[in-house]
């Protein structure tokens, strides 16, 4: 039987893919681990238990759905806004903001958010102003005026885009005449056979205009505008789509907002406001112009897309009218599923119409999207045709504005330092990995990382200088295991050597997160899992300070209720019986005198519905065993005071006058902002100074661990209300109490390289382990618990002191086919482990 000498000095691989447990060969293999959970990857190499969190703010059950967003305005005012349905909650430093803009509220209401926008919902801020968009939301804008005043509104676009949804056109029949046969130019109409009168009768997209009007022949006003001046109506314009000149019956195109009567005043004339951005086109097809502006209704200015032939007047039949163009983003068309700012332009990017399209505001004009006249200023627009479907996910602002789609990614090239400009404005495909929607983006040191759109992998988009172009490499080819339907993501950048660069991904499968330790320079890429007593929801980056949203289960209480429905009626001696969490039953009588003792209630003569159900709850409330406040009404609420469903039981003798509702036990789901935090080792934490009892409102019925001073207490369930604990030993300086988690870390099957090959199917023995740690106070090898303490005189009452060094364990027990080291704790105190050296028994 043969011993060998291993030594794992480090953990930088982190956990490692069960698929690669074969993949010996690999150099990632040696300094892997099977398991990580709830530790993090240090840049040295070690690894270390996970930050605990620190309870900050009770969301209740009444919101499920989260996205949090980072807001930073100045150096020294940073915030966290946490949407929900109709709400935006402000917290500052972890401190939620009150009585916002004096409303007494503790939120700004956007009832403009949904339940249906808030998973995909993508945002954009700059300074004081914050951007939310989503495709079936119009775009919000957020203002930050102080701490605790915000304006938000619908984002005061002044000019949108048009497209022409719907094309269609017309051969207006009078003639027009261009002033130039290129470039910016005026168009101007002539032989024109206006109208103007009251209509005879409308409907929903019709106008039956006066008898004497001055349209004589069938067709002969179609593709002029029709404005309604006066009367019902008043105010629309629309294109005319057909004329029947034996009826006087207009068509119009859209339908009327509301349709015209006989007091309707109207006008045709050839031209109006509502003709811009549509387009005029020379049938032979020399000359296209888009109209710009409105001068006249017979004169319009426009750009010049296809030059004229000369500039001679073209009479009715040789030109058409092109339009059926409208505002490409409304309630009925969607409005922009992302966005961003870049190099002095708002880009908007996909909607519910145009999924593939981006558009780009004027400069410095970011709620102008004219496109003008082509200049090198005014607005841009370009739509990703490849032989996939091209739905924009996400904007971002790199070197070059990139463009994450679900079928690839794209970025708008620029040629050194050249700007943006309609005429260069091209978008080219760099990778077709495609990303997922709803999960955030982030930049990580000029890397944009994003998951792909299955789910499956983490990717990062980069530029390459040895290609001249953008690509991608997969950062989970070692770890796809964790990725588990991810639903959100966040970066926290390194503030110190001791840390790396943090990239958080919560799972949408199980409400894990995986956590991926990321130090660019020595190509390190190290996952571990983080779980919790809950499912982790949501996740954001507040500069240095990582937040999350965790969902959490109250432990159930029985409740049960009692109406009082005929009090004048009750009879003497009915009775209420009420059996607790042990089984004892417990009597409340009904008397119409003076009640003997704290378990009859007083019914009966004048008494009321309400004030018998008032006397009902104060008898039951006197056993400690059930908790009945006060009612406001006739109904008595019932709640028993251990939580837990056994033994129910209530009773009524007269169930019509004492109407019972049976004991039902139900969960209460909270959800819960809490924080990260290096200095905690528990999760929804509650900590502070000197102290004997700690409210835990929140944890209602949870076992909870305490340290107190530094010390581990005995853990307690958290009482039925007031939900509070007391210290078996009053705290003089600190107190943490909240939840235990697990920390695991197991070793990859070994596997030393030795001359006579390989040792798999060989039975191993680990027979000793050396672990070398840092700043440590408990520890577990293979179950067996690593003495820290050391004897001496009043050392049982004070907090185990920290060490580093190497902690040697002897007499580990058993063989087995794979020779791992499990590493857990017993308590949550600090541990940090920087490698393993082990001894191996290798025999048959």
């Amino acid at each position: 039987m043969a011993r060998i000498v291993q030594f794992q000095t480090n953990f930088s691989v982190g956990e490692l893919d069960p698929l690669l447990r074969a993949r010996t060969d690999l150099q990632q293999y040696q300094n892997a681990l099977e398991t990580a959970e709830n530790v993090t990857i240090q840049p040295q190499g070690g690894a270390k238990r996970r930050a605990g969190l620190k309870f900050i703010y009770d969301f209740g059950s009444s919101f499920t759905q989260f996205k949090m967003i980072p807001f930073e305005y100045s150096v020294n005012d940073s915030y966290l806004l946490v949407v929900v349905v109709g709400r935006i909650y402000v917290f500052k430093g972890g401190v939620l903001q009150t009585n916002i803009n004096g409303s007494g509220n503790d939120y700004i209401t956007v009832s403009a958010i949904t339940s249906s926008v808030i998973n995909e919902l993508n945002y954009i801020q700059a300074v004081d102003t914050l951007i939310l968009v989503h495709e079936d939301l119009q775009p919000q804008r957020l203002l930050r005026n102080s701490d605790t005043s915000w304006t938000v509104g619908d984002l005061p676009l002044t000019f949108i885009p048009k497209y022409a949804y719907l094309l269609d056109t017309h051969e207006p029949t009078f003639t027009i005449t261009p002033s130039a046969i290129e470039g910016n130019i005026t168009i101007t109409a002539s032989s024109v056979t206006t109208d103007t009168g009251t209509a005879q009768a409308g409907g929903a997209d019709t106008i039956t205009l006066k008898n004497a009007t001055s349209f004589t022949s069938d067709d002969q006003p179609n593709g002029m505008f029709i404005e309604i001046t006066g009367g019902t109506g008043s105010g629309q314009t629309r294109h005319v789509e057909d004329y029947v000149a034996s009826t006087k019956v207009l068509t119009v195109y859209p339908d009327w907002d509301t349709a015209p009567d006989a007091t309707s005043q109207y006008e045709i004339k050839a031209f109006k406001e509502s003709a811009v951005g549509e387009y005029l086109n020379v049938v032979n097809g020399f000359g296209r112009v888009r109209y710009v502006e409105y001068v006249s209704d017979t004169v319009m200015k426009g750009y010049v897309e296809i030059p004229f032939f000369d500039t001679s007047a073209i009479i009715a039949g040789n030109w058409e009218s092109e339009h059926g163009y409208e505002d490409v983003w409304s309630d009925a068309r969607g409005w922009p599923r992302s966005a961003a700012f870049h190099e002095g332009r708002l880009y908007f990017g996909g909607s519910a119409s145009r999924p593939n399209t981006i558009w780009g505001s004027k400069v410095i004009d970011y709620f102008n999207f004219d496109v003008g006249t082509g200049l090198d200023d005014e607005s841009v627009e370009a739509t990703i045709n490849t032989n996939q479907l091209n739905v924009i996910t996400h904007l971002n602002p790199g070197p070059d504005l990139q463009i994450f789609t679900t079928a690839g990614e794209f970025v708008v090239s620029q040629l050194g330092n050249e700007p943006v400009t309609p005429t260069n404005f091209l978008v080219k495909p760099q990778s077709r990995i495609g990303s997922r929607p709803g999960v955030p983006i982030e930049d990580l040191k000029g890397s944009t990382i994003f998951v792909q759109r299955q789910g499956k992998s983490l990717m990062s988009f980069q530029f390459a200088d040895t290609t001249s172009s953008y690509g991608t490499n997969n950062l989970s080819v070692f770890s796809s295991h964790l990725l588990k339907a991810p639903i959100d993501m966040s970066v926290r950048r390194a503030t110190s050597t001791d840390e790396t660069d943090r990239l958080f991904l919560v799972n949408g499968d199980d409400g894990s997160m995986t956590v991926y330790s990321i130090l660019q320079e020595q190509n390190v890429v190290a996952p571990s899992s983080f779980t919790t007593d809950g499912e982790f929801l949501a996740i954001a980056n507040e500069i240095a300070e990582t937040y999350t949203i965790v969902k959490r289960t109250k432990q159930p209480y029985a409740t049960a209720s009692i109406t009082v429905t005929d009090a004048t009626n009750i009879a003497n001696g009915e009775t209420i019986v009420l059996t607790d969490n042990a089984g004892v039953s417990v009597t409340f009588t009904a008397t119409t005198s003076t009640p003997a003792n704290s378990l009859e209630f007083q019914v009966g003569g004048a008494l009321t519905n309400d004030e018998v159900a008032d006397n009902l709850a104060a008898a039951i409330d006197s056993v400690a065993a059930f908790d009945a406040p006060n009612p406001a009404a006739n109904v008595v609420a019932i709640t028993r005071a251990v939580f837990g469903g056994d033994n129910l039981g209530i009773t009524s003798s007269d169930n019509v006058r004492l109407t019972k509702a049976d004991f039902t036990v139900s969960a209460d789901v909270n959800y819960y902002l809490e924080q990260f935090d290096e200095d905690l080792t528990l999760d929804s934490v509650v900590t502070g100074g000197a102290a004997s009892t700690v409210a835990l409102n929140h944890l209602e019925g949870k076992t909870v661990q305490i340290i107190r001073d530094g010390v581990v207490e005995p853990t307690q369930a958290v009482p039925f209300s007031p939900f509070a604990i007391t210290l078996g030993t009053a705290a003089s300086t600190s107190f943490q109490v909240g939840l235990n988690y697990d920390v695991t870390m197991v070793t990859m099957p070994a596997e030393p390289k030795l001359p006579q090959g390989t040792i798999q199917g060989v039975k191993k023995r680990i027979v000793q382990v050396d672990a070398v740690v840092a700043n440590t106070q408990n520890l577990t090898i293979n179950s067996k618990l690593v003495p820290f303490r050391t004897f001496g005189v009043g050392v049982l009452g004070d907090p185990v002191a920290e060490f580093t060094g190497t902690k040697t364990v002897h007499g580990l027990l058993g063989f087995s086919g794979t020779g791992q080291i499990t590493i857990s704790q017993t308590v949550p105190l600090k541990m940090t482990l920087l490698g393993l050296e082990y001894k191996m028994s290798i025999g048959n």
